[in-house]
């Protein structure tokens, strides 16, 4: 008898583990949206991905999307370049410095359009983004993060997104962290 009830009660939880509320598909869809909006950037002088956006739905949190990726590609060390130049070294560096505002405004973008697209994602759980930079050893990183993740609940972005609120109460809601 007692395993009978122990079956009946363990019966829903498994199901409930057999059904996510986001599907495969919709997780896809939003790795590929990460990866066209970060793509398109700079089409001139690309970002590369290190590793291409990676998500999961997280039971009881939202949606989680990771990246690596370097922010501006510098000069390789090759037989025919054997050593980088200070003043490479400078050029990169001041690139990736004025990339970094642009490439937050894009991450909020993509969390925006995220959170649109993402239906079944509950309105109280969370979108949430992780990008670590790729950064070569030579590299000046002086004021640069070594990641950035940013998260907010998926009420607050569908409401900016359908302009229920404005910008400025959407980055309250919004946490922000660079380590």
């Amino acid at each position: 008898m007692k395993w009978a009830c122990l079956l009946l009660v363990a019966l829903p939880l498994s199901s409930l583990a057999d059904k996510p509320l986001v599907s495969r598909p919709a997780i896809m869809a939003a790795e590929k949206n990460f990866e066209s909006h970060i793509g398109k950037l700079w089409p001139d002088d690309p970002v590369a991905f290190w590793v291409y956006p990676q998500g999961m739905y997280i039971n009881g949190f939202g949606a989680v999307f990771s990246a690596q990726v370097n922010l501006a590609q510098g000069t390789a060390i090759t037989p025919f370049h054997q050593s980088i130049t200070k003043e490479e070294i400078v050029r990169l560096h001041n690139k990736k410095l004025e990339r970094m505002t642009q490439f937050r405004q894009a991450m909020e973008d993509i969390m925006l359009s995220s959170a649109a697209s993402l239906d079944t994602v509950p309105a109280d759980e969370q979108i949430a983004l992780g990008v670590s930079f790729f950064y070569w050893n030579w590299e000046d990183t002086t004021g640069l993060p070594q990641q950035l993740v940013m998260r907010a609940p998926k009420r607050a972005l569908v409401m900016a997104k359908s302009g229920q609120m404005d910008h400025a109460k959407l980055t309250a809601s919004m946490s922000v962290q660079e380590f």
